[in-house]
């Protein structure tokens, strides 16, 4: 078939004036979401005008596609679009000098994120390029773009039967716009658009933002090909869908699968061609006629993620598909039926002698192309040389290994030692495939490897693996508790018991802890151990045995610690093989390697290593409880050695009769209270040291860090902390609670509780340890900040009663028009004798915004307004005081917020609130701090009792049949 050329045709959009601008001249539409198209149509077609003459962008003859392009112009996509603006160019030379007389349409569309747009519309190719190339990357960030947007646009302006390619490095991230997509595919169907994707995806091939790429491929009979390295040889590939005339084509099997597949499908008579399109890589097609013959294919373009091919005149009837594949793969099977004759108008002769020297004229299904030859690139008709040596290449023609040298259209590799040239490329030689190509000994076994190979030994056999003899040592020829060492003619029997070297580092104790193991993890190496080989034995303080437990991460100068996984020998064991075990990031045992130990006369072991570059960061632990100095015992403890250890244990002890005799040791700090037993007491009847609880469960005792045979329990000062019972009188706070313990079971919950014991704390009680010691006080607190000394805190609180020891609590404050309110101002400060507070300014608003102020302290003394208003403590301490009836004084309101005002004095600055007010002469050492207390609300009277106890301090102790009280100093039975 051949088809008449008119190139100049393409020459008939450029615009009369003469200008050469890219894209400015009348014959461009910019077209966006919301604009139309304001040209002349026929059938949906677009027209672009050409000076004072309007041509159709389509052929009048015989209509081809139309050309649109739908590129992410964002960041990544730098080398892509480069690639494609080259395609494009080769495409578009190949289109002006081919066989078929038609005009076409070019629509560009870029997208990005979250830019969509502009799509521009021509029928001029030079146009279109001169657009294409002004395109540049920007913006992005992440990996999806919005594909979906960009296609709608650019489809709402392509004319029927377009050839649309998309191009992008990322998946759809509008791919979950369903009123897009389906937009999309309702265009797909009334337009008999083609469309291939040149994409890759962003997380999984499988998501669903990569998966709308395959959906619309195959709905438009189109392609999803991932290619990293898109070359000029897809211009081939476009020139070839774009030169099959509009309705010339029946679609008649489409598959998109991952493995092996067959199928039949039917082929209708007078068919001129088939036409198969492949994508995916690893995929091997076979067609069988109606005959059951394999029916040979004409192959036009193949690449590793895609190919071409095609048959002329098939035979009608029921074809077969047999496809064979290691991924995922898609096919197309179209039916071409040529329309009308337009042949004899070509001049082959003409045409191909216009290819350049390194092309040839290459003939396809419908005319003939211009293809530069293997190792040139360009359109057909100029070809440059392609550098296959070019360093960003790929895949490297010489293996990565050999010298590239490039030579016009051509190259060849040179190839280091190891190598030989195969195929122009390096190719490995095996060197073990023939005793002619190695040195290795004929009782070695020789590897290969890329670029050399490596000989070593067999197992009874000692040497290089060039040079091997009998080993003497596998034959066990030294004897018990002896180890036996080769060397070349001979060997010798050693008692590695008097031949080894010594480790003595104090740090490799499991108790040695590196504080920079926390705070330079990354940059942390502290000992290695790799390089260790041969017999060693561990001295000093430190330890003399390896320690055979998991040492914790940071410990024994090194990142990752190694100990033994499993017991120590004994002498009469002799040599023995165990593991080693290399603790990291919680699994203690991550890595392992085998050491052989031997236990020698005089009570120490000896240890075998191997050097092993893998515990580069590794470094053997030592136990310290193996020397007797690591005993630090209390009174009534001694140190022995057990099980190869020395530790403490506890001497027998008559001072304790009975448990109900049992008692902690309780102290009564700031911040917690502290119980501790003695370890040996608990142990004497039994009980379990591991579950000793508090009433709330969750408060359980700990071995004491300071000496081994102290547990402890401890709960701060907080009511209901720990079950915490908190009693207060005028005078004093006493927090109670009771200690439980249980009978050893052997298990790490105990038995059931047998022994309670009371424990209380009495403490003096203030303003501000009474705030302290509430759950939730109602408070407002302020920060001031000191000039060139600091900052100091400032709470305002609301108290029940004169003694300022009962604070309100909760999130709000509920009271009767005839409550007494105390209101407290404590300066939180260590030295006490050096500051005071004074309240300079306090009142009542309804709100925060309010502007109808309630004065209650005035130029620091108190409102006449009220008498209930009553000034207790200003500028005297660290604490203001005073008092007010509240909704006796403002009685118009049901809530309001207390503002105060406040200065801080170096010393007392008490005002005088007699006759003409003066303030005190104290300096003041800041400006205003400005405290706000509320809401307090008003509601109907209630009456409340306040409890009160005595003073004192006691422990109540309650076994199982009698309860003992000592309370004051008097011992209560009760039975």
């Amino acid at each position: 078939m051949e088809y008449h050329v008119i190139g100049l045709l393409l020459m008939l959009c450029q615009y009369s004036s003469g200008s050469t601008t890219a894209f400015t001249s009348a014959t461009t539409r910019y077209i966006n979401s919301t604009s139309s198209f304001s040209s002349s149509s026929t059938s949906g077609y677009y027209y672009v005008s050409s000076g004072s003459s309007n041509v159709s962008c389509n052929n009048t003859e015989a209509a081809f596609p139309s050309f649109t392009l739908v590129t992410d112009t964002s960041g990544s996509m730098y080398y892509y679009l480069y690639q494609f603006q080259e395609i494009t160019r080769v495409l578009s030379t190949r289109l002006a000098e081919s066989s078929s007389n038609v005009t076409r349409q070019y629509t560009l569309m870029e997208f990005n994120d979250p830019s969509v747009g502009p799509v521009r519309v021509t029928c001029s190719s030079t146009e279109f390029l001169n657009a294409l190339y002004n395109l540049y990357t920007h913006d992005g960030g992440d990996c999806p773009e919005y594909a979906m947007a960009g296609l709608l646009k650019a489809l709402q302006v392509s004319p029927f039967g377009s050839f649309v390619v998309l191009v992008t490095e990322g998946s759809a991230k509008d791919y979950g716009d369903t009123n897009t997509v389906n937009q999309i595919f309702s265009l797909l169907d009334s337009l008999q658009v083609k469309v291939f994707f040149f994409a890759d995806y962003c997380s999984s091939m499988n998501g669903s933002d990569f998966q709308v790429y395959k959906d619309i491929a195959a709905r438009s009979y189109g392609h999803v090909f991932k290619t990293y390295y898109p070359n000029s040889k897809i211009a081939d590939l476009f020139n070839f869908f774009l030169k099959i005339p509009i309705n010339s084509t029946t679609r008649l099997f489409s598959v998109d699968n991952s493995m092996y597949y067959y199928a039949n499908f039917s082929v209708p008579a007078n068919l001129t061609s088939l036409l198969i399109s492949q994508s995916g890589s690893n995929c091997s097609v076979t067609l069988y006629n109606p005959f059951g013959s394999v029916q040979n294919l004409t192959t036009f373009f193949s690449e590793s993620w895609g190919s071409v091919s095609y048959l002329e005149y098939p035979i009608a009837g029921i074809w077969r598909l047999v496809v064979y594949a290691e991924g995922s793969y898609s096919i197309r099977i179209e039916g071409y039926k040529e329309k009308g004759d337009l042949s004899g108008k070509f001049n082959i002769s003409a045409y191909c002698s216009a290819c350049n020297r390194n092309a040839f004229c290459k003939k396809d299904l419908f005319d003939y192309t211009c293809v530069c030859k293997e190792g040139f690139s360009g359109d057909g008709f100029s070809c440059y040389d392609i550098d296959e040596c070019d360093y960003y290449r790929w895949p490297n023609p010489c293996n990565y290994v050999g010298t590239c040298v490039n030579t016009y259209g051509s190259f060849y590799c040179v190839c280091p030692s190891g190598y030989t040239l195969q195929n122009t490329t390096c190719a490995d030689i095996d060197e073990c495939s023939s005793h002619e190509l190695n040195n290795c000994d004929p009782k070695a076994i020789c590897n290969n490897y890329f670029g050399y190979y490596s000989c070593y030994c067999q197992e009874g056999y000692y040497g290089n693996g060039y040079n091997c003899e009998i080993d003497e040592c596998t034959k066990d020829v030294c004897g018990f508790g002896r180890e036996c060492i080769k060397t070349n003619g001979s060997h010798i029997c050693s008692d590695p018991c008097f031949n080894y070297a010594t480790l003595n580092e104090p740090s490799r104790s499991t108790s040695y802890f590196d504080y920079y193991f926390y705070y330079y993890y990354y940059w942390y190496y502290g000992r290695s151990d790799y390089y260790l080989n041969g017999w060693y034995r561990f001295m000093g303080s430190g330890g003399i045995r390896m320690a055979d437990f998991c040492p914790s991460e940071g410990s024994c100068y090194t990142r990752y610690p190694m100990w033994l996984q499993g017991t120590h020998p004994e002498p009469a064991d002799g040599i023995v093989n165990r593991t080693v075990c290399t603790s990291n990031s919680g699994n203690c045992c991550n890595w392992t390697s085998n050491v052989k130990i031997k236990a020698c006369p005089g009570g120490f072991h000896i240890y075998k290593f191997t050097s092993n570059y893998y515990f580069y960061y590794s470094a053997y632990c030592t136990d310290p409880s193996t020397v007797p100095e690591y005993c630090s015992c209390t009174d009534d403890e001694e140190c022995r050695l057990v099980g190869g250890r020395y530790s403490c244990h506890c001497k027998n002890d008559d001072t304790v009769t009975a448990l109900a005799n049992i008692r902690p040791v309780l102290s009564c700090g700031n911040q917690e209270i502290k119980a501790s037993f003695q370890k040996c007491q608990l142990k004497k009847f039994n009980l379990n040291t591991n579950n000793i609880h508090l009433k709330d469960k969750s408060c359980t005792g700990f071995a004491d860090f300071n000496v081994t045979n102290i547990i402890s329990i401890v709960s701060v000062l907080k009511k209901g902390v720990c079950g915490n019972q908190l009693v207060t009188n005028s005078t004093h706070v006493v927090y109670k609670n009771t200690i439980y313990l249980s009978l050893d079971t052997n298990s790490s919950l105990g038995g059931e509780d047998v022994l309670g014991i009371g424990i209380s704390c009495v403490y003096p009680l203030d303003i501000q340890l009474a705030l302290e010691t509430a759950l939730w006080p109602f408070s407002g607190s302020v920060t001031v900040d000191m000039e060139n000394i600091g900052k100091l805190e400032v709470t305002m609180a609301l108290f029940k009663d004169s003694t300022y020891m009962s604070p309100y609590d909760g999130t709000e404050v509920i009271v009767t028009s005839n409550t007494n309110l105390f209101i407290g101002i404590i300066l939180k400060v260590g030295d006490i004798s050096q500051y005071a507070v004074q309240m300079t300014n306090c009142y009542a608003a309804a709100s925060i915004s309010s502007t109808t102020k309630y004065d209650i302290i005035k130029d620091s003394c108190p409102s006449k307004q009220d008498s209930s208003i009553n000034v207790i403590e200003n500028g005297a301490s660290v604490n203001g005081r005073f008092s007010i009836q509240l909704f006796g004084y403002i009685k118009d309101v049901d809530k309001v917020y207390l503002y105060c005002s406040v200065h801080i004095c170096n010393g007392r600055c008490t005002p005088s609130c007699t006759g003409v007010r003066t303030l005190s002469t104290a300096t003041s050492v800041t400006t205003d701090a400005n405290l706000i207390l509320g809401p307090i609300k008003k509601q109907v009277d209630t009456s409340a009792s306040t409890p009160s106890i005595g003073g004192g301090a006691y422990f109540m102790v309650a076994s199982l049949d009698t309860i003992l009280l000592l309370f004051a100093g008097t011992l209560l039975l009760i039975v």
